[in-house]
């Protein structure tokens, strides 16, 4: 599967929908849980006059790392 960068509001909207976080580390971002347990380093790549978004490469592992533990990429709100 082909992957595209992905806005980082769009991003950080999706991983707080399952109450993950994502921190800024020394030079990439850092992803962990919902128990604080560091997950992978997530890349966002940003220029003078451009937004920021998460590349390609990153957007993949993330979608790994929800395979792995059972959800589904891209979450979806939960029903009430």
């Amino acid at each position: 599967m082909v992957y595209k960068p992905l806005d980082k509001k769009i991003f950080l909207r999706y991983i707080k929908l399952i109450g993950w976080s994502l921190e800024k580390g020394g030079i990439d971002w850092n992803l962990y849980d919902q128990n604080g347990d560091f997950l992978c380093s997530i890349k966002i790549a940003h220029g003078k006059n451009t937004k920021e978004e998460v590349v390609a490469y990153s957007i993949n592992k993330t979608e790994k790392i929800f395979k792995e533990k059972g959800l589904l990429w891209p979450p979806k709100k939960k029903k009430k």
